[in-house]
C-alpha cells in the first residue's frame, strides 16, 4: 500500500459507525484478543457508541476503501501510575496486516501520550500472540514481568508490557 494512501483519524463521537463496524470486526475475528465479547457489544446503540468514543482517545488508520484499524489511549486505572497511560483495543483488519498499519496506529497512541505529558503506555497482550509482541517490541515496549489471568480464557494470561516516552 503505497503510505499516502493511510491516514489516522481520530474518532469523534460522529464516526460512531465506523468505531462500530471496527469494533464488532475485531470482537469476531480476535475474540481472545479483548476482554469485552462480540455479544457484550453487538447490543450497543448509537448513545452507547458515543460514550464510548468520549471516554477515550481513539484513532483509526483508513484509506480509500475505509477503515483498516484502530486503537485507544486511555488513563491507568491505578492512582499511583498518574503518569501511565493505557494502549487498548488494537486492532489491524485482515486487509491491513503487513502493511505498517499497526506501527502506525501505536505510533498514533504514543504521540498523543506524550503529548499528554504522561511518561510511559502500557498495554496487555495475550502470551500466545506472538503477532501482537513482535508489533509491540518494534514499537519499544517491554515486558515488565507482570501478568494477568484472561478474563474469560483460562489457558491465557496477559503480559503488561511497558514503553517509556522520555527514551
Amino acid at each position: 500500500m503505497a503510505a499516502e494512501r493511510l491516514h489516522l483519524h481520530p474518532v469523534l463521537p460522529d464516526d460512531w459507525e465506523s468505531h462500530r463496524d471496527i469494533r464488532l470486526e475485531m470482537l469476531q475475528d480476535a475474540p481472545d484478543a479483548f476482554w469485552f465479547t462480540y455479544a457484550d457489544e453487538a447490543v450497543f446503540e448509537e448513545a452507547d457508541w458515543r460514550d464510548q468514543i468520549e471516554g477515550a482517545w481513539l484513532v483509526q488508520a483508513r484509506d480509500d476503501q475505509g477503515v483498516l484499524g484502530s486503537a485507544g489511549l486511555g488513563t491507568h486505572w491505578e492512582l499511583a501510575r498518574a503518569t501511565t497511560a493505557t494502549l487498548f483495543g488494537m486492532y489491524v483488519s485482515p486487509r491491513g496486516r503487513g502493511l505498517g498499519v499497526g506501527e502506525a496506529l501505536v505510533r498514533a497512541v504514543l504521540d498523543e501520550a506524550r503529548r499528554r505529558g504522561k511518561d510511559h503506555v502500557v498495554l496487555e497482550v495475550a502470551h500466545s500472540n506472538a503477532p501482537a509482541i513482535a508489533l509491540y517490541e518494534r514499537c519499544g515496549f517491554v515486558p515488565t514481568g507482570l501478568t494477568h489471568p484472561h478474563p474469560r480464557n483460562a489457558e491465557l494470561h496477559e503480559l503488561e508490557m511497558r514503553v517509556d516516552l522520555s527514551a
